[in-house]
This record gives C-alpha cells, sequence and structure tokens, in this order.
C-alpha cells in the first residue's frame, strides 16, 4: 500500500491566515480614506500654481482651498491650520495636520501628514 502525503493548510492554517488578512483588510479600510482625503489636500496646494498668490490676500487663498475641500468631500480640515507666509519673492502655504482614527478596541491610529505649496518654484 501507498501511503500519499496529504497537500493543503490545515484549519488552523488556515484560520491564522484569515486573520492576517483580516487585520490588513482593516487597517486599509480604516487608513485608507485619510490617504486619500490628503490626496486631495496636495492637489488643492499643486491648483495654487494656477493662480497668482502674490495678489491675493490670505483670505482668498484660504476660500480657493476650502471651495476645492468642499467640491472634493474633504473633511475635517480646519482652515485655521493653513499657513501662509510671504516673502519679496515667494509665498509658502503650508498645511500640517494629523488624524486619528479608532482601529481596534482602545487601539488608535495617527497619521500625519504635512502639505506645502512654494511659489518660487
Amino acid at each position: 500500500m501507498k501511503h500519499h502525503k496529504q497537500k493543503g493548510m490545515t484549519v488552523l492554517g488556515m484560520l491564522v491566515t484569515l486573520a492576517i488578512v483580516g487585520f490588513f483588510i482593516t487597517a486599509g479600510l480604516k487608513v485608507g480614506p485619510l490617504y486619500l482625503d490628503n490626496s486631495f489636500v496636495k492637489a488643492a496646494m499643486d491648483s495654487l500654481a494656477e493662480e497668482n498668490i502674490h495678489t491675493m490676500t490670505d483670505k482668498d487663498v484660504r476660500k480657493k482651498l476650502a471651495a476645492f475641500f468642499d467640491i472634493n468631500n474633504v473633511r475635517d480640515i480646519d482652515m485655521k491650520d493653513i499657513k501662509i507666509e510671504r516673502e519679496k519673492t515667494r509665498t509658502l502655504v503650508t498645511l500640517n495636520y494629523e488624524k486619528r482614527v479608532n482601529f481596534m478596541a482602545n487601539v488608535d491610529v495617527v497619521v500625519r501628514f504635512n502639505n506645502s505649496y512654494d511659489s518660487s518654484k
């Protein structure tokens, strides 16, 4: 009689694999929207290149960014976090913020984003 070796995963192996896959899917679903929102923040900053921000007031720059955020449904960005520094040859607009999202039970994920637009580039 020939003995054939069994091939495949055990039930325990399958459960461990499912737990690991579930962990990464949960992480992606929780943290992914934060990165999606930040991609729109970067696009908003890049859209400032189409404007002459040297002639715009700080309020107008914030209004332009706020309109972009509204159109693209960017949530939870405080317009007070936008810093505008003006020099003779350039204007620097920065938006640095962090977001905290509950991951599981009492474990939170904190993500920090740094965005800027330099008109001299």
